[in-house]
């Protein structure tokens, strides 16, 4: 069985204070194992999702992943890891996280798809042979970097660079991180010696969020692009805005949009997605009809 979007990630179940540590969490489930999967669900592909989570947590979910629309790869007696998301009512840019880890890196059978898209939320949840796995794969590949830039110690995350990086990008044609994420993917204080290390990689397309100041993409053909941010009619949650602008872009790339229209769906997408809890909740056509002011696709 083929699918369009296979995504490798652990579902967390995220608590997330959106209005300061003194608030009331609101729980949900959450990482890129959620995020991505329902995105590319949701805007019509045929999805599957390579997981490790205690599955009696499945009745949390959306009806896709409980139904079989989106099919389930998961670990065997498996726990769920749980992110506490903290934001400031004042900066919703800011975000302090802590974690409780499972200990269970997801491994085994990952089915065949035209792209490939892994979420690693800390550096040990992934099993590395999936990483060389996936690497040997035709199709787009897309890696968010953020997990692999992240450890823990006393449940605090703690960001840093990771020493193995290189073993990681082997294969991969698309590079999701954030600009602090850039900073520590090598101890280079110059950007352009990161985005060189990376094209050296073989990444062809790096994408660097800002939140609510857009994103820039640097392509090793076209060069340095800057994506516009949407700025939502209301701010409700921005959690997992990130993965749900990576699956955007991965699917319109593998659709032969360029860059600079995938860049715009990704950034709309996200921003939409802030609007509700939860995941993308928005259809394509509706996130076109928010690109149409700056560029109609």
């Amino acid at each position: 069985m083929k699918f369009d979007a296979v995504v490798i990630g652990q579902i967390l179940k995220d608590f997330n204070y959106l209005k300061g540590k003194s608030s009331t969490p609101i729980i949900l489930p959450g990482g890129t194992g959620f995020y991505s999967t329902f995105s590319y669900y949701k805007l019509g592909l045929k999805t599957s999702l390579v997981t490790s989570f205690n599955y009696k947590d499945k009745t949390y979910l959306p009806k896709p992943f409980r139904d079989g629309s989106i099919r389930i790869f998961n670990n065997r007696n498996a726990t769920t890891t749980e992110f506490r998301n903290i934001y400031k009512v004042s900066n919703k840019n800011y975000r302090k996280q802590e974690t409780i880890f499972n200990r269970s890196a997801i491994k085994g059978f990952v089915p065949k798809a035209k792209i490939y898209h892994l979420g690693p939320t800390l550096s040990e949840d992934i099993h590395f042979d999936l990483y060389k796995k996936v690497a040997k794969r035709k199709g787009l590949k897309i890696i968010d970097i953020q997990g692999l830039i992240r450890n823990f110690k006393n449940q605090k995350i703690i960001e840093q660079i990771n020493p193995s990086i290189d073993t990681f990008l082997e294969g991969f044609n698309i590079l999701k991180c954030d600009t602090k994420e850039l900073f520590l993917i090598k101890n280079y204080s110059n950007k352009k010696k990161i985005i060189g290390y990376l094209w050296d990689k073989g990444i062809s397309e790096i994408i660097v969020t800002k939140g609510f100041f857009g994103s820039t993409i640097y392509s090793r053909e076209l060069g340095k692009i800057a994506i516009p941010p949407f700025i939502p009619s209301k701010i409700i949650d921005v959690t997992g805005c990130g993965d749900v602008y990576a699956a955007i872009y991965a699917m319109a790339r593998q659709k032969k949009y360029s860059v600079y229209h995938a860049g715009l769906l990704a950034s709309a997408g996200s921003g939409l997605k802030t609007e509700n809890i939860g995941p993308l909740k928005k259809s394509m056509s509706l996130i076109k009809k928010r690109v149409n002011p700056i560029c109609e696709i």
